[in-house]
């Protein structure tokens, strides 16, 4: 009785402060940067969380490249480069990591967002504090179009990466598909195919054994310049006039490098490649990576009341639903995506569920990640382009890999 007794008055402070954080948000403007896909597709909706609650949202959409730098220009004059940031890509080490998000504990101790309904809470959570709610789940995939394999007399995605060389090649010579493969000259494309062979690309004390001798990661930089060299993939990857997604949906390529969600836009009324877009799980161990994204506050954001009631609405229901209906991303909370299930509406679940049970994280709350991870696409566009040996390329990436750890460490 006496614990009730104590606990009643807690509640009510409680409800009080979630109260007082909702009256002191009226009549704010607060700013949100975030890169095009998280700009909320729903914009009817926006305007009506906008007159409801009082807060003016300016969005301010970016490429991710800009989000960083802007985030350390304001950090560096000790200014909020905006009041609410998208979390993603590579984002947890050029952001997160270097402390530049507002801890949200208190915020969500309030009780008015049920943070127990979300997945990968824990990929956010720094040293015990939480930056960033999570918008949306994701795995790195591939999709591939079933009805070009199967008049190439294919019955099933390939189960190894030479299977995959192999049919990409029978696609070609069959007429079917001049550049079969839809993948970027970047870090993603190598990452996938490396963790794939099953290598773990680093060890417990962050050294890079992808540059050990005879290491998958090695065999997977080969093979990804061979589909280039011998144009599996479209020279204009290349030339940077298009990147993979926009190639594969223009109806080019028979395999596409994409994501967990990705079918839904290669299926969608914008697609050449639909209704035939399928997930396969990756061949061989068939290792991914996970890379979920997440929204949260700028430490040195003078408005958290009206940020955190934005990221409320942002990640409730409707807007997540909105945000799975135009991109295909999946929802964090366990909710919506178990509603979306039980209404037939998620495509390739039984393959997403599948590569889930295949991930090997890496490394992206590494302070050096961010500035690494930009110089392994530098080099292997350059050295795609050049026709660099894939063993100097990769010494390369291990080389600047140490000199980072070096300086940071």
């Amino acid at each position: 009785m006496h614990s009730l007794k104590r606990a009643i008055p807690l509640l009510m402070l409680l409800l009080l402060l979630s109260a007082g954080f909702a009256a002191q948000a009226q009549d704010s403007t607060i700013s949100f940067l975030t890169p095009s896909w998280g700009v909320p597709p729903d914009e009817e909706a926006l305007n009506a969380f906008m007159a409801e609650s009082g807060i003016t949202v300016e969005i301010q959409s970016v490429q991710m490249a800009d989000l960083y730098s802007r985030v350390q220009v304001a950090a560096a004059a000790m200014q909020a480069p905006a009041d609410v940031i998208f979390i993603t890509e590579e984002a947890p080490s050029n952001v997160v990591a270097t402390g530049n998000m507002m801890s949200l504990n208190d915020m969500v101790a309030m009780g008015d967002l049920d943070i127990d309904d979300f997945e990968k809470v824990d990929f956010f959570t720094l040293d015990g504090e939480l930056m960033a709610i999570p918008v949306y789940q994701q795995l790195v995939m591939m999709d591939y179009n079933s009805a070009k394999t199967a008049e190439a007399g294919f019955d099933a995605p390939p189960a190894t990466w030479a299977e995959f060389y192999d049919q990409s090649v029978a696609i070609r010579d069959a007429g079917i598909d001049e550049h079969p493969i839809a993948m970027g000259a970047i870090h993603w494309s190598w990452w996938l195919m490396a963790l794939s062979m099953g290598d773990p690309m680093f060890d417990d004390e962050l050294n890079p054994i992808f540059a050990d001798e005879g290491s998958k990661a090695r065999e997977a930089m080969a093979l990804l310049k061979t589909f280039f060299d011998e144009e599996l993939v479209s020279p204009e990857i290349l030339a940077g006039s298009i990147n993979q997604h926009g190639l594969f949906w223009s109806g080019v390529g028979a395999f596409h490098q994409g994501w967990q969600g990705s079918v839904v836009v290669g299926n969608g009324e914008n697609s050449l490649q639909a209704p035939h877009v399928e997930y396969m799980v990756l061949p061989e161990v068939g290792n991914t990576w996970s890379f979920p994204a997440g929204i949260g506050i700028s430490v040195d954001s003078e408005n958290a009341e009206a940020a955190w009631e934005f990221i409320k609405w942002y990640v409730s229901e409707g807007t997540q639903r909105s945000i799975f209906g135009a991109f295909g991303l999946y929802p964090s909370r366990k909710s919506v995506a178990a509603a979306l299930n039980d209404e037939g509406a998620v495509q390739g679940y039984d393959e997403i569920l599948a590569q889930s049970m295949l991930t090997n994280e890496l490394p992206r709350f590494t302070l050096w990640w961010g500035p690494w991870a930009a110089s392994v696409s530098e080099v292997i566009l350059e050295g795609l382009q050049m026709g660099t040996p894939s063993d100097d390329m990769i010494d390369a990436l291990a080389d600047e890999w140490n000199a980072l750890k070096e300086e940071y460490m």
